[in-house]
């Protein structure tokens, strides 16, 4: 049976899904993140490994088309040279482009939408009249602001600043030394300086749980990531001169928490006039089918 395969390249993790050339899904995958700008090499080991899997239990030969939606693809000329080595490794015809432009493909299709994503990352997609346009998703050096990353950096950030000046840790502090290993200066530095981004905005998680359990300084880490996140959403509708209601989508495991998403819509709906939300997570694997349309 031919099938084609979609992939969601991320930070933390990369989703793969064969789908039959009816659109069904058949074949679901889990790997290693898939970002070139934390890892180039272990980026293409873990597709490759990952895309060995699924062409081994269905046949190399029936695949038609691969593609990929990859954070940080845009980091020199990283989309040639992976291209280069998965074509070379299986034969078949690869896409491989920004994984906001894929999410917004697998959500929107051709019609025009703002998709928002923020999960080890943030960055927000926007498409119109058949244009798209990436706003955000800087990477963890420039920006990143709103992201699981960007938000637990901030409290490493009050920690230093706690640490250097005697004064007591808070809750949540303690809770985010006590999962890393130590609190003291080499702790601390070693955790940052000797992990990938994505196992840092692993940490996300204990923040949501602090700010659901009361914590105020937690519940303002998410409330300013919220409503980032709506800022960008806005300046991505103004840019592109949007009138009237708009389609939004939401991508990323930081939206899976309910304050955020609260603070997030609650931030959009002062900001813009009228929009359509896509309640449900649509898997960002699902523009293959799209995109295996346009080029039949």
């Amino acid at each position: 049976m031919k099938y084609i395969v979609g992939i969601d390249s991320g930070g933390t993790k990369s989703e793969l899904v064969a789908y039959s050339l009816d659109h069904n899904p058949i074949l679901s995958k889990i790997g290693g993140f898939g970002n070139p700008a934390v890892s180039l090499d272990k980026t293409i080991n873990n597709l490759i490994s990952l895309i060995y899997e699924c062409v081994n239990e269905l046949g190399r030969d029936n695949c038609v088309l691969i593609a990929i939606g990859m954070a940080g693809v845009e980091t020199g000329n990283c989309a040639e040279l992976i291209k280069k080595y998965l074509q070379g490794a299986f034969g078949v015809n690869t896409l491989i482009m920004n994984d906001g432009e894929m999410a917004c493909k697998a959500y929107f299709g051709s019609q025009d939408g703002i998709l928002t994503i923020s999960g080890t990352g943030s960055s927000c997609y926007v498409q119109k009249d058949g244009k798209g346009e990436m706003l955000g998703g800087w990477g963890h050096v420039l920006g990143d602001e709103g992201s699981g990353y960007h938000t637990v950096l901030q409290v490493f950030k009050n920690i230093i600043y706690m640490l250097d000046r005697n004064i007591p840790f808070d809750n949540l502090s303690m809770k985010i030394l006590e999962s890393t290993g130590g609190c003291s200066r080499s702790d601390i530095m070693n955790f940052i300086y000797n992990n990938d981004k994505n196992k840092i905005a692993g940490l996300f998680p204990l923040i949501a749980h602090s700010a659901q359990d009361g914590d105020p300084y937690s519940a303002m880490l998410i409330e300013n990531a919220g409503r980032y996140l709506a800022e960008l959403t806005e300046l991505a509708y103004k840019k592109k001169n949007f009138k009237g209601s708009v389609k939004l989508g939401l991508k990323g495991g930081v939206f899976h928490n309910g304050s955020l998403r609260s603070t997030y819509i609650e931030e959009v709906q002062k900001r813009l006039n009228c929009f359509d939300l896509i309640g449900e997570d649509i898997s960002t694997t699902r523009a293959v089918i799209y995109l295996n349309k346009s080029i039949e």
